[in-house]
């Protein structure tokens, strides 16, 4: 069996509207498969929110960091994480893992880890393993990233097993201009959604995406779909065209794994499926802050043609990302690496 991973980050996506409006394929994969939720260990209290996606929040606007008591640097405690309406659910086995996590969890509490609940520093975070206090990008404006020191999941991987076949697809550029994933990247398909408005370049993205899946079957994929947090800045994620938003990107998601069992060598295959999101939105829209709705995000890990029950992972992080698709594929951690993340148990 050859193993494969398939990575899928929708742009703003509260988990408490993606609970409520239970769109059929995400819906699906967290009932066969395992999730959770966790808390940002960053935010700007008391600056102005990005009003729009990518945009930067001019330095001077921002309000101070975290406060932190004297005798160490520790973040103000994070508001409760939004509910998933689900916490009855049966907790994972995977006593290891939890404690790995509640253990990293402990590190994080220790840190001032300065960043706006933004877009750049989320997908950043998602992309190298590692939180903003490392690899450097505090906003949308990317100015002092440190992607040399620490490269995305798929260029550590293509570094790694230089046979992997390695794909990105993004809807919003500044993901590849910046480099957060690299130009070692197999295949990058990068459009713009601001030129195109998102809502089109989330569509062609799927479809290359899709194509791509089917032909090519790379190893490691990463697709980025943006318009759930476009439509959150303009309306917020309580109105009817968010959840038209998210069912929209829920398909795509669906047309994503057809294409992957359609494949003649499917039964061959061992694919692992991981959704993500960046941040969330306040309920009139936009982020960058320290509240619940911001600051909570989620997980949803499976591995196709399997029921795992839909056990619930344990404070599952964006930095735990990069490091479960490396392991899914047989890469271990280097600690030279110097990874916030770990591997999640699922």
């Amino acid at each position: 069996m050859r193993d494969k991973v398939l990575v899928v980050g929708m742009d703003g996506l509260r988990f408490d509207r993606l609970v409520a409006i239970r769109p059929p394929v995400l819906s699906a994969l967290m009932s066969t498969g395992a999730y959770g939720t966790s808390t940002l260990p960053y935010g700007e209290p008391e600056a102005p929110r990005t009003e729009s996606p990518g945009q930067v929040v001019p330095e001077e606007a921002a309000g101070p960091p975290a406060s932190a008591p004297p005798e160490a640097g520790h973040m103000t405690p994070a508001p409760p994480a939004l509910s998933d309406a689900t916490s009855d659910s049966p907790a994972p086995t995977a006593t290891q893992d939890t404690a790995r996590n509640t253990q990293a969890t402990d590190e994080e509490s220790v840190r001032m880890i300065r960043a706006r609940t933004d877009s750049g520093p989320g997908w950043a975070s998602i992309a190298t393993g590692v939180w903003p206090d490392k690899h450097g990008v505090v906003d949308n404006g990317f100015a002092a990233p440190q992607f040399t020191k620490y490269p995305d999941f798929l260029t550590r991987a293509q570094e790694a097993r230089p046979d992997l076949v390695t794909s990105a697809f993004f809807s919003w550029a500044a993901l590849a201009e910046h480099g957060a994933f690299g130009p070692a990247i197999g295949t990058r398909f990068v459009l713009d959604g601001y030129a195109l408005t998102w809502s089109v370049a989330d569509r062609q993205v799927a479809d290359a995406a899709r194509d791509h899946l089917a032909g090519a079957g790379p190893d490691l994929s990463f697709v980025y779909l943006g318009d759930t947090d476009e439509v959150a800045h303009a309306l917020g994620p309580l109105c009817p065209e968010y959840t038209d938003a998210l069912l929209l990107q829920d398909a795509y998601l669906g047309g994503l794994l057809d294409a992957i069992r359609a494949r003649p060598s499917f039964g061959h295959e061992r694919w692992t499926v991981i959704v993500t999101t960046d941040h969330g939105h306040v309920d009139a829209g936009g982020h960058g802050g320290v509240s619940g709705e911001e600051r909570t995000v989620f997980v949803i890990g499976a591995r196709l043609g399997e029921d795992l029950g839909g056990v619930r992972l344990q404070n599952p992080r964006p930095v735990d990302v990069a490091p479960t698709a490396l392991d899914r594929l047989g890469i271990a951690v280097d600690p030279a690496w110097d990874l916030d993340g770990v591997p999640l148990a699922f």
